[in-house]
């Protein structure tokens, strides 16, 4: 099993809209310590996928701007704005649309699955309307191929909230007097990726993505001892 989270950061919330930087990172769920690849563990060389856009490839091929997503960027943090204006340079420059898709699923072929030797994928987003909609609609206007079922398809924030439910109803068991279910208590069942790590900043795709993997695995970690007989070790 091999999953792969990816996070798009674009021009528009429509699922026809220009793309601006991609982010994708490959993780493991059933590790113990860390859902991340390291460096030099011997398993991945490139645990992570990165690239920025020239827009201007996808303005001549029709793809969705909007004003409120420009005034949005417009108020997110510098560090955010910094780290999609610092890549357009001679080292790592923006690249067309098309080379960049195709270059995202060359990298799950061949530097992740042919690297794993396993073929059985499932593809992140967080959220089920956004990134892998933004693929779909990508891959079908530029002719690529989108060879990922939809039954490989999963999506971060449901599982996470179905999740923490199932922790909640578990609790409220035993504590009649517990909390009402929201989705600020859920987010307070796990430690967040921001409290552990000093690099990138919200709105870096690849870190975007690792603040996701990060409260899933450990959601998974939380669920799976719901379900042994090692329940106290899942705290409460």
């Amino acid at each position: 099993m091999i999953d792969i989270t990816i996070d798009f950061e674009t021009c528009s919330l429509s699922p026809t809209a220009a793309i601006m930087s991609v982010g994708a990172v490959a993780w493991k769920r059933y590790s113990d310590d860390s859902p991340f690849f390291e460096q030099g563990d011997g398993l991945l060389r490139y645990p992570t996928f990165s690239a920025h856009v020239d827009l201007r490839s996808c303005f001549v091929e029709g793809f969705t701007f909007d004003q409120k997503t420009a005034e949005w960027w417009s108020h997110q943090s510098e560090e955010a704005k910094q780290a999609l204006l610092d890549n357009d340079d001679g080292d790592n420059p923006c690249l067309p649309i098309d080379v960049v898709i195709t270059d995202l699923f060359g990298w799950m072929k061949d530097d992740v699955q042919a690297a794993l030797g396993d073929t059985e994928l499932c593809l992140w987003a967080q959220g089920s309307d956004f990134d892998i909609a933004i693929l779909r609609y990508a891959c079908y206007k530029l002719g690529i191929e989108f060879n990922v079922k939809h039954t490989q398809f999963r999506d971060h924030r449901t599982y996470y909230l179905e999740g923490a439910r199932l922790l909640w109803e578990a609790n409220n068991t035993f504590d009649h007097n517990s909390v009402p279910f929201s989705a600020a208590w859920a987010y307070k069942q796990t430690q967040d990726y921001q409290d552990i790590s000093d690099e990138g900043a919200a709105h870096d795709p690849i870190f975007d993505c690792k603040r996701s993997i990060y409260s899933t695995w450990q959601m998974m970690k939380r669920i799976g001892c719901l379900n042994s007989k090692k329940q106290n070790a899942c705290g409460s």
